[in-house]
Parts: C-alpha cells; sequence; structure tokens
C-alpha cells in the first residue's frame, strides 16, 4: 500500500490511461474510415481499406508500448492486466489502477470519437452488425 502514495506509481496510472486512450482514438478512428469514407479517398477497394485499418492498429499499439513501457510497463489491455496479477507479478491495488485507468481511457477516447464523429449518417462508431439480408441467399455476405 505505501507505493500508492509515490510519484512513480500516479504517473504509470496515468500513463496507461493516456496511451489508452491514444490508441483507442487512433485504431477506431482508423475504422471508422471505413465506413465513412472521406471524399478524397481514392482507394480502389475494400481490401485496401482493410489493409490501412489493419496498419493504423498495429502501428499504433506498437508506438503505445515503445512510448510507455519504460513508466508503466504498457499493459494497454485489462486482460494482459489480470494476467499479471494471477501470475503474481504486480500487486492487487496496481492492477485494479491499471484496469480502472485503462476502461476510463477507452471510454474517454470513444467519447471524444463519437463527439467528432456525431454529425456524420449512421454513426455506429464501427460497430459489425448483422445485415439485413441476413436470410436472403443473394447477399453474398452477411456482415458489413
Amino acid at each position: 500500500l505505501w507505493h500508492a502514495c509515490s510519484k512513480m506509481f500516479w504517473r504509470a496510472v496515468v500513463a496507461e490511461f493516456l496511451a489508452m486512450s491514444l490508441f483507442i482514438f487512433i485504431s477506431i478512428g482508423s475504422a471508422l474510415g471505413y465506413n465513412f469514407p472521406v471524399v478524397g479517398n481514392r482507394t480502389a477497394t475494400a481490401t485496401q481499406d482493410n489493409v490501412k485499418v489493419s496498419l493504423a492498429f498495429g502501428i499504433a499499439i506498437a508506438t503505445m508500448a515503445q512510448s510507455v513501457g519504460h513508466i508503466s510497463g504498457a499493459h494497454l489491455n485489462p486482460a494482459v492486466t489480470l494476467g499479471l496479477l494471477l501470475s503474481c507479478q504486480i500487486s492487487l491495488l496496481k492492477a485494479f489502477m491499471y484496469i480502472i485507468a485503462q476502461c476510463l481511457g477507452a471510454v474517454v477516447a470513444t467519447a471524444i470519437l463519437s463527439g467528432v464523429t456525431s454529425s456524420l449518417p449512421n454513426n455506429s462508431l464501427g460497430l459489425n452488425a448483422v445485415t439485413r439480408c441476413l436470410w436472403r441467399c443473394d447477399c453474398g455476405q452477411s456482415f458489413h
């Protein structure tokens, strides 16, 4: 409990919050471009858009891991934090605070994205859903 009062502990918690916020903002923001194409986007196929989104996710997580790895360990995922807790590599207090920071970071980033894209039609923040023509045989694909 003594480390909860240290500057390094709170610096690590804030680093997890900021890294998760930036990761969600960059990665989900890139996925929104797939559902809401930019007017100047000259992409020929949806496959190229998938590659762009995949690269955005990969580069964002790598950048965040390099940026905060030396501060907090760059968990960037409550599941990773839980795994480290269960393997006794971090304390219960640190795990709890990291998970709270990561979840709050994701909520804040999603709220910012929601505000930025609120004027777009059919704004679903990249949510995958079953299409209306799932039960017809002429659709070709069931998810969009």
